[in-house]
């Protein structure tokens, strides 16, 4: 509720004693500096300045955030989202509308150590390859876009321990620069290789922010708000590191370093805020094309929808 003081502060552009609009956000991981962004906006109250009364839904392995979103007409939800299972989640049907990217290119690749030398998915032949469940279609088409036969490299499927590739027992393993690509590097320093997904020619948008259609018919300008306080949390974020830190941290498992926070806040800056870019910059329709072609090729049967049909331009 905007009371009269809050008002003054705060509410700017809203009357006095209108009830700030509900907004239930769907995070796709469990907290970590991916999110830092909204972590920021709902403590420094970047959201209520917009009129909005933000709230962030834990993560729960087996949700179905678009469902969730729909679950209340009358609240806005938004969720976060992979680009290629967007595209999925687009295929198998799902009405769903895409506001903004959040990361301008997945953070996503394979980590090595400088002794292996590998630094394209050519190099994977001879080797053991750690992937995470449900990557298997985007390491056979990495080893497929190199000319490597599948018979030619081993599929492991691991999930976050780097202990496995410090140990040895895989060459290279699936992880990503802003988490377990820093965790490496804390235990291996420049020893520490990642080679990304974009490296390997599959350029693809991450925690793309989204709704469902009849979510964006009933609630646009909730959504055009969210978004703009959502660019403001992520511009913050790089403005003032240690904000961005201690509101990571307030919602981290315990046990979670500030280190380990701000070395992958700073490793999150180039995805966020690419140079010359502001955060949540405008998404190219043309790169969702090849991207959506190159799911086609990975077994993936993405929607064949016209992009400008559930792409959202114009923040």
């Amino acid at each position: 509720m905007c009371r009269v003081i809050p008002w003054i502060l705060g509410c700017g552009l809203f009357a006095v004693g209108l009830r700030a609009e509900r907004v239930a956000f769907f995070p796709d991981w469990f907290p970590g500096a991916q999110f830092a962004g909204i972590y920021v906006a709902v403590d420094l109250g970047y959201y209520r300045d917009a009129g909005l009364e933000v709230d962030i839904v834990p993560f729960a392995f087996g949700m179905k955030p678009a469902a969730l979103i729909d679950a209340e007409p009358g609240r806005c939800g938004v969720g976060a989202i992979e680009g290629y299972i967007l595209l999925q989640s687009l295929g198998r049907g799902l009405d769903l509308m895409a506001l903004a990217a959040q990361f301008q290119e997945s953070p996503a690749g394979f980590m090595s150590l400088a002794s292996s030398q590998i630094v394209t998915a050519a190099d994977f032949r001879g080797r053991k390859i750690g992937v995470h469940a449900y990557g298997d279609p985007l390491y056979r088409w990495f080893l497929k876009n190199a000319g490597v036969p599948e018979t030619a490299s081993t599929l492991v499927f691991v999930k976050d321990d780097i202990g496995q590739l410090l140990r040895g027992e895989v060459a290279a393993m699936q992880g990503y620069k802003t988490e377990e690509f820093v965790q490496l590097r804390e235990r291996a320093g420049d020893a520490a290789r990642f080679v990304s997904f974009r490296d390997l020619g599959f350029d693809a948008y991450s925690e793309v922010l989204f709704t469902t259609r009849p979510q964006r018919m009933r609630h646009a300008d909730a959504l055009a708000r969210f978004v703009a306080a959502t660019r403001r949390g992520w511009a913050q974020s790089f403005l003032d590191r240690e904000a961005a830190i201690a509101a990571t941290l307030a919602r981290s498992r315990p046990g979670a370093k500030a280190s380990t926070v701000g070395a992958s806040l700073d490793a999150l800056r180039p995805y966020v805020k690419p140079a010359g870019l502001a955060p949540l910059a405008p998404m190219d329709p043309e790169k969702w094309r090849r991207m959506r072609t190159i799911c086609g090729e990975m077994g993936f049967r993405p929607s064949n929808a016209p992009v400008e049909e559930w792409l959202v331009s114009g923040w």
